[in-house]
């Protein structure tokens, strides 16, 4: 059996799993959870890696949501091997992120005479090229860069779910809870229907409230709202039962049926080593992704979204036969009219120089083509700092809970000069924990991040009783968005104002001209218009 390391890491620490690999079966036989030190990721990899002599062995990296945009989108009922080119030309048309050097792949979900539903995900070269340069320091080579929810939903899948009789009975939220994010995948029957990644509070209860909220909405996404929804989570009893069994009662009010509600240690459903999991102790859930990229390297490659090895278009097979059967008519024809070809030759040689000619005078306009992408690609990243805190606020107006619940003390606002994007924080009063949850659930949507600081509870008599304090994060990808957003619509409207100034009547020279009274009054009326004072919106 071939051994193969699996990684991913955040700011923090670095996770490991090393599994021996060959088909469908797997063994852990290490793992570790590492913090960084000061020399970086690859160091800090590269020393580890050394101490237990898996030099030039072959890595499979997980990342996040952060690192990559996800959609579910819809196609009409192509066949299978022209899918991966119609799904890359419409990621390339709708990602924001995704050109044409953007790297794309997807996970059918289903298919259905109507049209075909995947889960699509695309990410660009500066987020996988600082990825390998980190592995190949280590002294690995790259094997699979796949998104960390969905392979944790693969190890589900291939583990339990395909073992599993009632499967079908209700909608599974498979929950991965890394820090203070959720990583969320829906199942609906044996198949992943719904993925997304969501930020936490960082404490309970408001956390729990957060992860309900998002679950009831990632349900009425993926059509399931209403129906029973039973809950995994990833982790240990002394991590996570407490909040496995608030969150149960929260998604079970108004419904008939009781979820059912589960734990998994993802290292108790593989086989495993005994010295393995007392090496990584309560934090074993986070390694659930890891153990399904070993699980599903070989045998089940398919049920990954994999950014090293992206799914291409299939060529249709060939029927051998029927090939065979079909040369010996078309060999007689090109034998009798290859004289004609013969004759031809000269004219398709003087072609050629003339297209190489062409192309070689094209490849210097590339060049200038690239060095005016790359120009726009450093100011596109300065300006995604320049966030429209005008717009923030008034979105944060329009949002905010009536003053009879809540009182506003401080409002700031810092733009991120690095990442692109910024943060707003919100200080101020509210009369119960119940109108924090509301703020939020109003303040978050896809382009905007939510966390609270908690609530405390201040010494007063009057009804605003409670001290808040949130931090609304601005994503960069917004922020370019609608920047190129007003590009668009500003050159919309100054094509209509040429349009517009085109069109304007010239005066006719055998007109009378007016008199002397007419052209002072003329005068003074556009005197009177041109010192009107511009009233700026």
């Amino acid at each position: 059996m071939t051994k193969k390391v699996a990684v991913d890491w955040d700011e923090q620490q670095i996770r490991i799993v090393v599994g021996e690999v060959s088909g469908k079966q797997t063994r852990i036989v290490d793992a570790a959870i590492l913090p960084i030190q000061t020399a970086g990721v690859g160091s800090t990899l590269r020393k580890w890696i050394q101490e237990h002599g898996l030099e030039k062995s072959e890595c499979l990296v997980a990342v996040g949501r952060d690192s990559a945009e996800l959609r579910q989108m819809e196609f009409p009922p192509v066949p299978d091997e022209e899918l991966p080119d119609m799904i890359r030309f419409q990621a390339v048309r709708t990602f924001a992120s995704a050109g044409d050097s953007a790297t794309v792949d997807y996970l059918q979900t289903s298919r259905t005479e109507k049209g075909v539903r995947a889960i699509v995900s695309a990410t660009g070269a500066n987020r996988l090229d600082p990825i390998r340069k980190a592995i190949n320091e280590a002294g690995m080579t790259v094997g699979r860069i796949a998104l960390r929810p969905i392979a944790a939903a693969a190890l589900y899948q291939i583990i339990l779910r395909d073992k599993t009789n009632d499967s079908t009975r209700s909608t599974l939220a498979l929950i991965d809870l890394v820090g203070d994010e959720a990583e969320i995948v829906l199942f609906r029957g044996r198949d992943v229907s719904f993925v997304r990644s969501v930020r936490l509070p960082s404490q309970s209860p408001a956390r729990v409230n957060a992860l309900a909220g998002e679950l009831r909405r990632s349900m009425i996404a993926c059509g399931a709202s209403g129906s029973p929804c039973d809950i995994a989570i990833w982790g240990t009893p002394d991590r996570h039962r407490e909040e496995l069994d608030q969150l149960a009662e929260r998604l079970d009010q108004g419904q008939d049926t009781p979820s059912e509600k589960r734990l998994i240690n993802p290292l108790q459903i593989v086989d495993c080593d005994s010295s393995v999991e007392p090496s990584v102790g309560e934090t074993v859930g986070r390694l659930a992704p890891l153990v399904g990229l070993l699980v599903a390297d070989e045998a089940y490659a398919d049920r990954l979204i994999d950014f090293a090895n992206p799914r291409q278009y299939i060529p249709p097979s060939t029927n051998r036969g029927k090939m065979a059967a079909m040369i010996g008519v078309p060999a007689a024809i090109v034998l009798g009219l290859g004289w004609l070809f013969w004759s031809q030759l000269s004219s398709r040689d003087l072609e050629i120089e003339r297209l190489e000619a062409a192309n070689a005078t094209m490849r210097d306009q590339v060049k200038v083509a690239d060095a005016s992408v790359q120009r726009t690609e450093r100011l596109d990243q300065f300006l995604d700092a320049d966030v429209n805190w005008l717009e923030e606020i008034e979105r944060l107006a329009e949002a905010l809970p009536p003053s009879d619940q809540l009182i506003l003390k401080q409002v700031s606002a810092q733009a991120d000069s690095r990442q692109g994007g910024g943060r707003m924080v919100v200080s101020g009063l509210v009369t119960s924990p119940d109108v924090i949850d509301e703020m939020e659930s109003s303040l978050r949507d896809e382009s905007h991040r939510v966390v609270g600081d908690g609530a405390s509870q201040v010494d007063t008599e009057d009804a605003y009783r409670w001290q808040i304090r949130e931090t609304v994060s601005v994503e960069t990808e917004s922020v370019r968005a609608d920047r190129y957003e007003r590009i668009a619509k500003a050159a919309e409207e100054e094509s209509a104002t040429e349009a517009g100034a085109g069109g304007e009547s010239t005066p006719d020279p055998d007109a009378t001209p007016p008199d002397q009274e007419t052209q002072e009054a003329s005068k003074s009326a556009s005197l009177n218009v041109n010192v009107q004072p511009e009233v700026q919106s």
